[in-house]
């Protein structure tokens, strides 16, 4: 396990060394959760199943930002170049709700990145959030920012947001209304046809965090218009939630309806996520 920092190589990560090769490695991120918890979980799993990843701090940290508010993508691209000064041939890239933003948005601006994995994701760049808890709110900026400019964002209609309150009502985190209720400009939109790497887009049909699916199908649509000369695929689950882990910590399963009442169908659901990153990362990645 090796450790760097914003300070030293211009990002903050933890890299887990997999099976020690240096064919291939994957950069993960994770959502608006920030700090690097459930990042590093996502790299263990990589990690355990012998292939090297590095675990990429978005906000939150120590080193970053405190909020998912103008986050800089050289962070990503920082990560890159270490990565091949590290001797990687192979770099893909794994990002999970907020993550999978800037994972499609690196992919379409760097072409060292050969693989791409976006799990819930969103075909367009979001206002950022700033706050903690039920002060948590639109930032009034985008969530990303590159050499010192913002990127376009898609704000939010509704400027406060009432979580606590949400949860109370509907048992769960149930903000889906929000994050459909954007004004999505064409320039917000993510320019996915750029991508020169594979595409394994992963959603949930019973997503209430935002709607990954309808976003899949919107980058399925595009992929397929510019008839984009790589192999990419779409599997949406029908139970497991918005936390689309391959393990899942137990404060999710408080947190989200059809964790608890489907509980066996998302347990088998995950076990087929599994299968699918590990086959699209040894078989289809080439």
């Amino acid at each position: 396990m090796t450790k760097t920092t914003v300070k030293e190589n211009g990002f903050e990560g933890v890299l887990f060394s997999g099976d020690e090769s240096k064919d291939k490695v994957l950069i993960v991120m994770s959502g608006s959760n920030g700090g690097m918890k459930l990042t590093k979980q996502c790299a263990k799993f990589y990690h355990h199943n012998g292939i090297p990843a590095l675990a990429l701090a978005l906000f939150g940290t120590k080193g970053t930002q405190p909020y998912l508010d103008r986050v800089p993508i050289e962070y990503v691209e920082n990560a890159i170049e270490w990565l091949k000064k590290q001797g990687y041939q192979r770099i893909g890239i794994d990002g999970t709700s907020k993550g999978s933003e800037i994972a499609l948005i690196s992919a379409s601006m760097f072409s060292d990145i050969s693989c791409v994995i976006a799990r819930v994701p969103s075909y367009f760049v979001s206002e950022g959030l700033t706050g903690k808890k039920k002060n948590k709110g639109p930032s009034g900026t985008s969530c990303w920012s590159y050499k010192g400019k913002e990127l376009p964002y898609a704000p939010y209609k509704t400027r406060e947001f009432n979580i606590p309150k949400m949860f109370m009502q509907e048992k769960e985190i149930h903000i889906i209304t929000f994050n459909k209720d954007k004004d999505i400009k064409p320039e917000s939109i993510i320019n996915v046809e750029r991508i020169k790497a594979p595409i394994l887009l992963l959603s949930s049909k019973n997503d209430t965090v935002w709607p990954s699916y309808d976003s899949c199908l919107y980058i399925e649509k595009i992929l397929t218009k510019v008839d984009f000369p790589y192999p990419y695929k779409h599997i949406a689950y029908n139970q497991i939630s918005h936390a689309l882990l391959t393990d899942m910590p137990f404060v999710y399963k408080l947190a989200f309806k059809t964790e608890r009442e489907n509980a066996k169908q998302c347990t088998k659901e995950r076990e087929q996520l599994k299968k699918e990153l590990l086959i699209w990362i040894n078989q289809v990645w080439k």
